[in-house]
């Protein structure tokens, strides 16, 4: 199936790509850290939650491999996805 063709949630489509960045580790993806009362009381604070792998290790760096090298990207990318210090990978 290509990219972008099946239809999914931006919350999917955000744990997928977690899992790269993850070495393969799933982690429930929960955009909300903490929720405060206006006297600053914490009301509600977000608990990392590991879930079952869909993707090895092994998997997860090759694929990060590939979109994060340059010669795969345009050349017009090359400047807007380069930070000192960090790898960066890229899908069109």
């Amino acid at each position: 199936m290509a990219l972008g063709a099946g239809e999914v949630t931006m919350l999917e489509l955000a744990d997928a790509y977690t899992q790269l960045s993850r070495q393969g580790e799933r982690v429930a993806t929960n955009p909300i850290l903490e929720i405060r009362s206006s006297d600053g009381s914490i009301l509600y604070e977000k608990e990392v939650v590991t879930e079952v792998s869909v993707i090895t290790p092994g998997a997860a760096s090759l694929i990060r491999e590939i979109l994060s090298n340059t010669a795969n990207m345009p050349s017009s990318w090359v400047s807007m996805f380069s930070i000192r210090g960090l790898k960066l990978a890229a899908k069109s």
